[in-house]
């Protein structure tokens, strides 16, 4: 069966390269750029830090379902058609809440390249790996990805209750200081 997008990626990597590339387009890519732009390796959000890498670990459990043999993959996704449709998808919606919520955060570049690069390809991970996940995981697998996507659920709450989405401002009222740029 030929696989498209997600489902082949997480099927020819080796799961740590997976992880590697994740882990560099996330949570290093943030902390690096903001360094780099901002002049602090910053990211007070719970949900960005916590809930993202349980998230991560979501699509890793994917990428060793996707990787057994004698696996059953839904009709939907199955084209490269789909998968580009899905991720243009994503990539939209995360656009359109970079705009919608630019007044709400500080606006700074690596907070606009969360909302346009790392929350749309999370989004479309888990819109084309759910039914790997469903259809082929065992109880403990989806038991784990629930968990996580509740976690990472509860930690968005915390992080808009306690005001750390707006990440520059949460540090400012904490007395770090900022250069600007």
């Amino acid at each position: 069966m030929e696989r498209y997008g997600s489902h082949y990626w997480l099927t020819v990597l080796p799961i740590w390269a997976t992880a590697a590339i994740l882990f560099t387009f996330t949570l290093a890519a943030i902390l690096i750029g903001r360094d780099i732009l901002e002049g602090l390796p910053y990211n007070v959000a719970y949900s960005a830090v916590v809930g993202d890498a349980g998230l991560v670990i979501s699509v890793l459990i994917a990428a060793g379902i996707l990787q057994r043999r004698g696996l059953w993959l839904s009709v939907w996704p199955q084209t490269g058609i789909g998968h580009a449709l899905i991720m243009f998808g994503s990539v939209m919606l995360g656009i359109i809440i970079c705009v919608l919520t630019l007044g709400s955060r500080s606006g700074q570049v690596m907070d606009i390249y969360h909302d346009v690069i790392i929350a749309p390809l999370i989004l479309y991970l888990a819109i084309t790996l759910v039914p790997v996940i469903y259809y082929n995981g065992t109880r403990v697998e989806k038991m784990a990805v629930i968990g996580f996507v509740v976690l990472w659920l509860a930690l968005v709450g915390f992080d808009v209750k306690y005001k750390r989405m707006d990440q520059r401002t949460w540090l400012q009222n904490h007395g770090v200081t900022l250069m600007k740029k």
